[in-house]
């Protein structure tokens, strides 16, 4: 199958901190059960916007506009978030998804989640972001390590979100991305399986780093 497209995208988030003590020491390696629990919730909020838009829009993104002062984020109980652009572009992704078509769920695969969990654990190491590895590999070296895709691949990055929800909201609203590109993977129609990477150990940017690695098709090996 003719292998014709991939995109490659990224997300940034901004938080304000308070002030913490430095620790140079390097953290274990985030659990195995956690990173799969992570990956299942993460899949599964994924289909939540992909086969009801309208009802995520609704339940899920309208409650957030009132927490917004400015470009200053604060919601009760969590860090505030300084964004780029403010409330406009949540209020732009509730337009899209109320009149965006329902599509059909992804599926988990193992091999996109191997090339997924590989560019996690490898930023978590070097502290670095965006889709080219430490070894030089991008998105399509690394998902045909374990796997055969076809049709069309894409990545999304994620940092400093930790819960399921909070990382696919991050994408969705997009902000500060004008292609909103990581919205548009997540809506995609051609996309069937996906693969979840996570790591928020050692040296990983904003303290933690979500991948996801997207494909039209894909066999693992």
């Amino acid at each position: 199958m003719e292998k014709r497209l991939f995109v490659l995208l990224m997300a940034f988030v901004l938080f304000l901190f308070s002030c913490t003590t430095g620790n140079n020491m390097m953290a274990p390696d985030t659990p195995l059960s956690d990173t799969r629990y992570l990956a299942e919730e993460v899949v599964k909020e994924l289909n939540f916007v992909r086969t009801n838009p309208k009802r995520y829009a609704a339940e899920i993104l309208e409650p957030r506009l009132k927490y917004f002062d400015g470009n200053m984020y604060s919601e009760p109980g969590k860090v505030r978030l300084l964004t780029q652009e403010g409330i406009a572009p949540v209020q732009e992704c509730i337009r899209v998804l109320k009149t965006t078509v329902a599509v059909e769920p992804l599926t988990l695969e193992k091999g996109l989640c191997r090339s997924a969990q590989w560019l996690a654990d490898d930023q978590a190491r070097t502290g670095a972001l965006g889709h080219t590895g430490s070894d030089g590999s991008d998105l399509v070296t690394r998902i045909s390590r374990y796997g055969t895709w076809g049709i069309l691949c894409g990545e999304n990055c994620a940092y400093g979100s930790v819960t399921a929800r909070e990382i696919v909201v991050q994408l969705l609203i997009d902000d500060g991305v004008p292609s909103r590109g990581h919205r548009i993977n997540i809506l995609k129609q051609e996309f069937k399986k996906v693969g979840i990477g996570f790591n928020k150990t050692g040296n990983a940017p904003y303290g933690a780093v979500t991948v996801m690695d997207f494909a039209g098709s894909y066999i693992s090996k």
